[in-house]
């Protein structure tokens, strides 16, 4: 019943931490689960981002397309508002002459009826066309007879002229100025058409802008999206690496734990079996008085893992003793005055006899122990 205590008690001393940390432990394994989650979610919020950074891509590709196009009707348009505007100037060149050929024939006509209206004033003051008869009856001879009648038909035949001249002139006047006024027309006509392509251009031009400042701005914010879901994933995979290491060091510390609890068994396996009789004999369940000393996992030399594999650097605050092992078993259980329960899991060159060395943290803990004579009990 003795022996079995001592098992009972070596296996809790060895897994008192572990069974401490099985909380942290299940902790640390929870904590990973959850951050895999918010992984995933982040990757499927990367995903969903990317695909729109696609699409708005595609929406791109088409506007610069459907620009293209709109820049060639542009330049098309261009090329017609530069026609109409070629059109414009040369009609109004046109007008200019016709107003100025206006202008001439007005001066003509005016000229041919002041003639007239000199040449009516003079029929009328001798008499109209008697005056003729006058002129021609009073030849002195036949040759001047003929002379006047030729004369006479000369003035009749240029008054007609005159007439017929100032007639098509006047005529020619009102042709050119509804030719004028039509060309007005015209001219405004284009000048309307001109105003409408170019307000069309200007307006393909505002919604090209538009359209492509809102999709820059939509991939421009997708992006940031982007940007922060990959810093949060960063952020996390550290975490997650991190977690995973405490795990596996938690997994190895067990492993070890395990190995100490296998050994302490095999120790008391090997009491019962009398196995190791003459150290059982000497100590066993008996209090005697040892020098003790203290050691640290840092010291010139050391390894940081004792005779029986106990990591004593990541786990630092182990309760660990050296022994002889001839006169402490290694794997015993043992309660050291002033410094608790132990296990018996390292040796040293130096630790012989009645003699221990105690672990501690650091070296400041170490030369404040100094050297003791210490009870201890092997339990």
């Amino acid at each position: 019943m003795r022996r079995l205590t001592v098992i009972t008690l070596a296996i809790s001393i060895i897994f008192g931490s572990a069974f401490g940390s099985i909380q942290v432990f299940a902790e640390g394994k929870d904590k990973l689960q959850d951050i895999k989650e918010q992984r995933n979610q982040i990757q499927k919020n990367l995903s969903g981002a990317q695909a729109q950074i696609d699409s708005i891509m595609t929406e791109i590709d088409e506007l610069n397309q459907e620009i293209n196009q709109v820049n060639e009707e542009i330049s098309k348009n261009q090329e017609l508002i530069d026609q109409t505007e070629g059109k414009i100037t040369d009609t109004i060149v046109e007008i200019g002459k016709l107003q100025e050929e206006i202008k001439e024939l007005e001066a003509d006509i005016e000229k041919r009826q002041d003639i007239l209206t000199e040449r009516m004033s003079s029929y009328q003051k001798s008499g109209g066309s008697i005056n003729y008869l006058e002129v021609l009856f009073g030849a002195q001879s036949f040759s001047d007879f003929i002379s006047r009648v030729t004369m006479v038909n000369t003035i009749t035949q240029s008054d007609t002229d005159l007439i017929k001249n100032l007639e098509s002139d006047i005529k020619s006047v009102e042709e050119k100025k509804l030719l004028s006024l039509d060309k007005l027309d015209n001219l405004n006509e284009m000048k309307l058409e001109q105003e409408k392509t170019l307000a069309l251009v200007e307006e393909q031009q505002q919604q090209n802008e538009v359209r492509r400042d809102s999709l820059e701005s939509k991939q421009k914010d997708l992006l940031a999206i982007i940007d922060k879901l990959k810093k949060e994933d960063s952020s996390l995979a550290r975490v997650e690496s991190d977690v995973k290491k405490q795990i596996a060091d938690e997994e190895a510390r067990k492993k070890k734990e395990r190995e100490l609890a296998l050994m302490a068994k095999k120790s008391s396996n090997s009491k019962e079996s009398g196995q190791s009789q003459k150290p059982l004999k000497q100590v066993a369940g008996k209090t005697f008085t040892v020098t003790a000393t203290a050691y640290t996992a840092n010291c010139k030399g050391c390894s940081g893992i004792t005779h029986t594999g106990i990591n004593l650097i990541d786990n630092p605050d182990s309760k660990v003793i050296a022994v002889d092992p001839s006169v402490i078993p290694l794997g015993s259980v043992v309660y050291v005055e002033g410094y608790g329960y132990a296990i018996a899991g390292d040796i040293g060159s130096a630790i012989k006899g009645n003699k221990i060395d105690i672990f501690v943290p650091n070296r400041a803990e170490a030369l404040k122990w100094g050297v003791r004579r210490v009870k201890v009990t092997i339990e």
